[in-house]
């Protein structure tokens, strides 16, 4: 709370100063690109399940050899669906796995990218991390976590990964 009560204030005082500086279309942006992370995060938030949701929202408050952003392009519940708190702490998992192997970076931060894509026949998973990783040691882990997947009926797409990029797509089909 005290992180996101701090960037609050930040981005008070940047739009202050494009005030004070006459830029009104510099200051219009960034409210534009404040309402996008605030729909970002409230898109989070209707996961409904809250270790996800917490998780999820502090990440970037608590951890700092990975920032993560998180896309949802249409809202969902995983509360609403039967096999929903199996998938909320696979998700958990599955980001645990990259921030436990991601390496410093010298001085660059390490990204996630994770997508959650729902439709009424799937949820479709796809983490992206760009930055440096631990590839042997992860290797082991997204093997566990796949199996983990595949016997739960879902499928996963791994891309190659190597030292400053991974792929994963994970499919988990509904009855």
């Amino acid at each position: 709370i005290n992180h996101q009560r701090h960037d609050w204030l930040n981005h008070i005082q940047v739009l202050l100063s494009y005030l004070k500086l006459g830029k009104y279309d510099m200051c219009e942006e960034y409210i534009h690109r404040i309402i996008a992370g605030a729909n970002r995060d409230t898109l989070v938030s209707r996961l409904e399940y809250p270790p996800v949701v917490a998780y999820l929202l502090s990440f970037n408050a608590l951890h700092s050899n990975m920032r993560i952003e998180v896309e949802i392009p249409a809202s969902f519940s995983l509360l609403k669906l039967k096999e929903g708190n199996w998938l909320g702490d696979f998700i958990v998992s599955l980001v645990k796995l990259y921030q436990q192997h991601a390496l410093y970076n010298g001085g660059e931060s390490n990204t996630f990218l994770l997508t959650l894509h729902y439709q009424e026949s799937a949820l479709r998973i796809v983490a992206d991390f760009a930055g440096e990783l631990d590839v042997k040691g992860i290797e082991a882990g997204l093997n566990e976590l796949c199996a983990r997947m595949r016997a739960c009926g879902g499928e996963a797409l791994l891309m190659p990964h190597t030292a400053s990029e991974s792929v994963l797509e994970c499919v988990f089909p509904f009855a």
